[in-house]
């Protein structure tokens, strides 16, 4: 098993080293002058000012060597400073990285646990009413984008019904229950389409092995229901589930991006959205690197269990 995982852990590092060059280098296409970010709009700098700066800050190295430097530096732990506030980045970071964090937990909850509970139950009541009405729910959950997701719960919940505020952040030092207030509708709009795709995959893999033979062959036998369920269906129809689960919930890093944007949230999505419209160069690419480091950790926790599942996977 340690081999398994440790086979796994050096395959992580050439996908974060791909990463770290594409967020380093795409940032670098978008329009415009960095510094302009860092000396604020409306800001007037003679053209030797402006030099100095570029200088300040190896603007004026080519980008094989910004990389490089870049690496060097967060190899030791330091991801940078931010252009625009001049702010250490891990300092930045650990302020807004609870907060989407968070989100993701909120979101991953609501998606997985209840979708994956009605999935098993519209497979075993096939053709029934909750199964015809389970797989029109997950057509519209997965077909409404977010922001127009977020747009109809805000109408309903929050204007209509008055049950949860609009926008904003509260923190938990502010109140418990005014935190979760805060945190439901963007938790919803990120979680509901998640519970879509999750429900529908359990749905269909459930399906699937209910019509294997060994499944048939236990019935034959005489072993009830649920132990035909729990001890040859599930086991065997998990692994195509934690699959879609691992790649969803990586997924909604990204989601996390337009939702902040949206609820005003204080987190690393909305952070990153502003500093692309910045070409705040260190925080994009910084971002970029921990959301991608995140999103091969849960790739590895996936493995994990796809050997804990099938122990045949630790020698394939």
């Amino acid at each position: 098993m340690l081999r398994y995982i440790a086979g796994r852990i050096v395959l992580m590092i050439p996908i974060l080293i791909g990463v770290s060059i594409v967020a380093f280098g795409l940032i670098r296409f978008v329009p415009g002058d960095p510094v302009t970010a860092i000396i604020g709009p409306g800001t007037r700098f003679n053209e030797e000012q402006l030099a100095n700066l570029r200088e300040r800050y190896g603007l004026n190295d080519s980008v094989v060597v910004q990389y490089f430097k870049w690496m060097g530096l967060v190899l030791q732990g330091d991801l940078g400073t931010s252009l625009r506030t001049r702010l250490p980045l891990t300092e930045e970071l650990g302020a807004r990285l609870p907060v989407t964090l968070e989100l993701t937990i909120w979101a991953t909850i609501i998606g997985t646990i209840p979708a994956v509970a009605l999935g098993i139950l519209a497979a075993l009541k096939r053709n029934s009413w909750f199964d015809v009405s389970a797989t029109i729910g997950t057509l519209i959950g997965t077909s409404v984008p977010n922001f127009l997701l977020a747009v109809f719960l805000v109408l309903l919940f929050a204007v209509e019904l008055r049950w949860l505020p609009p926008l904003g952040y509260e923190r938990w030092r502010d109140g418990v229950w005014a935190h979760c207030q805060t945190m439901i509708l963007p938790a919803l709009c990120l979680g509901l389409p998640l519970a879509a795709t999750v429900m529908r995959f359990t749905r269909s893999s459930v399906l699937e092995t209910i019509g294997q033979d060994y499944v048939r062959t236990a019935r034959a036998k005489g072993m009830s229901q649920r132990s035909v369920i729990m001890r040859h269906v599930l086991p065997n129809a998990s692994i195509p589930i934690i699959t879609v689960v691992g790649i969803q919930v990586a997924g909604l890093l990204g989601g996390t991006v337009i939702i902040e944007q949206i609820f005003s949230m204080p987190g690393v999505g909305r952070y990153v959205y502003e500093s692309i419209s910045n070409r705040d160069y260190p925080v994009v690419q910084s971002v970029t690197l921990v959301i991608a480091a995140i999103f091969v950790l849960v790739s590895l926790v996936v493995d994990i269990l796809y050997a804990i599942v099938d122990p045949r996977l630790r020698t394939g």
